[in-house]
């Protein structure tokens, strides 16, 4: 056989082995969420939503609920994505950032997650956020942008949220899952 014949195997065989790595989405599935919440400013819940239709493209939601019981003039949000070997080796952050909540509801254009935020339930737009009922339902992570040359692996995301000038912590959430191709 020529090497050209040799060589048009060999690259659809290449072609074939990479394509569902290199095509396949990678995508974030949640497996637990812990939270805790700050009792004498809100009456706040995340909720995993793991009913419904099962399949090997199901990614559980989540829903959250925030029930403010004061105005809020000054918020800020933590940040911090971990993402952990195969094996259970745990890896420096790859992101830890902290935002004022307030600079971005005037900015929302500095970031994706105002959109991604109003995608679920009613925002607020501006500070003072008034007290009320705030609740963002069937959030699902499907279309998440994950950068390509990440690997299938775990990940541990934690958030924690604090208000005022005494800087109060309001909440503190930890999402466990794993970064996952469909």
């Amino acid at each position: 056989m020529s090497s050209c014949g040799n060589f048009t195997k060999l690259l659809v065989i290449l072609v074939v082995f990479l394509s569902s790595t290199s095509i396949a989405k990678l995508v974030p599935v949640i497996a637990r969420i812990d939270s805790t919440f700050n009792a004498q400013l809100s009456n706040s819940s995340i909720t995993l939503l793991t009913e419904g239709p099962q399949g090997r493209r199901r990614i559980p939601e989540f829903t959250v609920s925030i029930q403010n019981y004061h105005s809020v003039s000054e918020a800020w949000l933590n940040g911090k994505l971990t993402i952990s070997t195969k094996n259970g080796r745990i890896s420096q952050p790859i992101i830890d950032t902290t935002v004022s909540f307030c600079d971005l509801l005037q900015n929302p254009q500095k970031s994706l997650v105002y959109f991604e935020i109003r995608r679920y339930g009613r925002a607020p737009d501006r500070c003072p956020i008034a007290p009320g009922l705030y609740v963002y339902s069937n959030v699902s992570l499907k279309k998440t942008q994950i950068p390509s040359f990440l690997l299938e692996s775990d990940f541990v995301v934690e958030v924690s949220g604090t208000t005022g000038s005494a800087r109060n912590q309001f909440v503190n959430v930890k999402a466990y899952g794993s970064l996952k191709r469909f």
